[in-house]
């Protein structure tokens, strides 16, 4: 799997495990809705600020959102 989809699997999937809304993810990283849908639709790459922001916000090291994904290991 590309990094491009580790990050749309991962991001999805951290998101959904807190419980987290696409909203309310767009909210804590400040970004729009649409936009966090295309990262985990694997339609958009998000740059290295981007990826630092939703670090933060999901308090995750940067190998849980682009490492391969567990289901794929």
């Amino acid at each position: 799997m590309s990094l491009r989809g580790n990050l749309a699997a991962n991001l999805r999937r951290i998101r959904t495990e807190r419980k987290w809304s696409q909203d309310v993810f767009a909210g804590e990283v400040d970004l729009h809705r649409t936009y966090i849908n295309a990262l985990e639709g694997g339609r958009r790459s998000p740059t290295i600020d981007v990826i630092e922001k939703m670090m933060r916000a999901l308090d995750v090291p940067v190998t849980d959102l682009l490492g391969e994904p567990p289901n794929t290991k």
